[in-house]
């Protein structure tokens, strides 16, 4: 039963912060000449949290299993939010109810043995990771469905800019991205689940690094599609995955969440094949919320994006009280004194550009998504090659054997879709 063009349905899994900015950034998004957005059907672990959610977000109907929800509500676009251990499963039962637009959130899935309650090294781990998201994916593409893996990074405002200018370099004979360098760190999740790797996958490189390391292989795939017909990929990763605060003192801890199971400091170097770098970290050692950024270093120039905090809003409160309630910035942890407040975070986050881009491609069966299967693999590819690394003395892990792996044009943005950003004269 297809559901007719204009209206589209929305379905969500998971009521925790993920699926809290899915359902905002979806009332945000840019108008749609006579298309009208709605939020059909939420599902959750536990029922009881689906129905606040939807009490709280206006979503139409809550569900106590995803199967059930796209059975009962044939969704134009299935987000799955949810804990990381259920993203596989959730991604497969989406494909053959058949979906439109399966929007997937970060990192892609989790490695099959941690549910199990199994133990491997970090090779092991990479080869059954990989093969668990070779499975999904091609059950994605067997049942005609389209990914959007949703790496907010590449949904950045100053990505696009760096693409635009990707785009305009190019035609001039250069456009070569030679330097990238990003940080995703705070002071550790609030999820419960963070700290549990059978359910959250690893730590600050699995789900804090992965951010800007979205950006960069993002970047080198646009550079690689306009200079030469087709994406750069990554080469070999070095990396350190640690456990900082867990190895001091109690005190050391006060003012952190103090993670048990998960590193808490990441630290990854990638090497394209066409030479170029890519230095990145995740940490949960931010005491002063969170920090986020990412810079690129070209031929034709240096583009620094200071995602949040930056100096565009300046603060001062003598007393938090007047704050309220409000989230100046994310998981900033007192708003006394100066600050730095990040108005419309979900905007400057990339969140509303990235359920944007569902909407187009639920919209238009040729759209590919600017961030789709190729990224999710290669993500996933680094990070679990990443821990390899860090298991070897950061010795490099060569990456051939999975980024070397041919993807179709249909898995690779289209830099012809790149949202102008920048204003021309």
């Amino acid at each position: 039963m297809a559901n007719d063009i204009r209206h589209l349905k929305v379905t969500i899994s998971g009521t925790g912060f993920a699926g809290d900015f899915t359902a905002r950034a979806f009332g945000m998004i840019p108008h749609k000449n006579g298309v009208s957005i709605e939020l059909a059907g939420v599902t959750s672990g536990h029922l009881g949290n689906a129905e606040r959610f939807a009490k709280k977000h206006g979503v139409t109907k809550a569900y106590d299993s995803h199967a059930a929800m796209l059975e009962a509500e044939w969704p134009d676009i299935d987000c799955i939010a949810c804990a990381n251990h259920a993203h596989a499963q959730y991604v497969m039962e989406a494909a053959e109810a058949g979906v439109k637009v399966i929007v997937l959130e970060k990192p892609p899935l989790i490695w099959p043995g941690y549910p199990e309650g199994r133990a491997a090294d970090a090779a092991t781990r990479k080869e059954e990771s990989m093969a668990l998201l070779q499975e999904a994916l091609e059950c994605v593409e067997a049942n005609g469905s389209r990914l959007l893996y949703a790496e907010n990074f590449v949904y950045l405002d100053g990505i696009s800019a760096v693409a635009e200018l990707l785009r305009a370099s190019v035609a001039r004979g250069m456009g070569k991205v030679l330097l990238q360098q990003g940080v995703c760190a705070h002071q550790g999740s609030h999820a419960p689940d963070y700290d549990a790797p059978e359910k959250s996958g690893g730590g600050s490189l699995f789900n804090k690094a992965c951010h800007p390391l979205g950006s960069a292989l993002y970047l080198k795939q646009v550079e690689g599609i306009l200079r030469e017909g087709k994406p750069v990929r990554p080469a070999r990763v070095s990396a350190i995955a640690t456990q900082v605060l867990k190895q001091q003192p109690e005190t050391a801890g006060t003012h952190f969440r103090v993670m048990q199971n998960v590193d808490d400091y990441a630290r990854l170097t990638v090497e394209f094949t066409d030479g170029s770098i890519a230095e990145l970290q995740g940490y949960d050692l931010s005491i002063s919320g969170i920090r986020n950024r990412f810079s690129v270093i070209a031929d034709f120039g240096q583009y620094d994006i200071r995602i949040n905090p930056n100096d565009e809003n300046e603060l001062f409160l003598p007393d938090a009280a007047a704050a309220e309630d409000f989230v100046l910035r994310e998981k900033l942890p007192t708003a006394q004194g100066t600050s730095f407040p990040r108005p419309r975070q979900f905007h400057a986050h990339g969140y509303v550009n990235e359920m944007s881009d569902a909407v187009d491609c639920a919209l238009d069966p040729a759209r590919r998504p600017h961030s789709g299967p190729l990224l999710a693999w290669d993500t996933m590819a680094v990070v679990m090659a990443g821990y390899e690394s860090a298991e070897a003395n950061s010795a490099f892990v060569e990456l051939a054997n999975y980024c070397g792996v041919d993807f179709g044009e249909a898995s690779w943005p289209d830099p012809a879709w790149i949202a102008p950003v920048l204003q021309r004269g």
